[in-house]
């Protein structure tokens, strides 16, 4: 295991901090280590009457629009799931009464420290999103068979929503069929 030496603040921003660490190696050579201290983030697949909420929202690296699952950062000393309810008030306008944990992903172990808690949620009650004076987004749903179709075809490219849809993709479309066999087998009225 590698051991820091020293700590070296380069770059100490409003979201991230930079640093070039110097560190020992297992071995007892001395090396730089660079990376991004972040302070995490929450995701989470919505999920109301056979849709899930997208949003899509300029993503200034790429100079693109990028379809992603509601998200956020973590504010300092803030639960990831008080996070994740605040994020989706206010980016798609729901307060979620189910909100499951359904575990964390590491974006980029190269060169950040960032952790995104994964959440799935039924959606419950509406209210009107409230979003953050720089924050300018569209938020929509899509068909469960629409949204799992687009990813299949490489139509979304962000890594939290790729992730947490694969791992919620059986569950969902077990839930989703039976549900919609449920619906096609109700009994038939008995007329008297």
């Amino acid at each position: 295991m590698e051991k820091t030496k020293k700590e070296n603040l380069v770059f100490d921003g409003r979201l991230l901090k930079f640093y070039n660490d110097e560190v020992e190696l297992e071995n007892g050579n001395i090396t730089n280590r660079e990376y991004v201290k972040h302070p995490g983030g929450v995701c989470c697949l919505a999920l109301k009457n056979g849709k899930i909420y997208f949003e899509k929202q300029f993503r200034y690296p790429y100079k693109k629009e990028i379809l992603e699952l509601p998200a956020g950062k973590l504010e300092l000393n803030e639960k990831p799931i008080d996070a994740m309810k605040r994020e989706l008030k206010e980016e798609i306008g729901f307060v979620p009464k189910n909100l499951e944990y359904v575990g964390e992903m590491y974006p980029s172990v190269g060169y950040t420290n960032e952790i995104i808690y994964l959440y799935f949620s039924p959606l419950n009650d509406v209210t009107d999103n409230k979003l953050d004076d720089d924050e300018f987004l569209e938020a929509f749903p899509i068909d469960i068979k629409e949204a799992y179709s687009m990813l299949d075809n490489n139509e979304i490219h962000d890594a939290k929503t790729i992730i947490l849809m694969l791992k919620l993709r059986k569950r969902i479309f077990d839930e989703y069929l039976w549900t919609t066999l449920k619906t096609k087998l109700k009994e038939p009225e008995i007329s008297r």
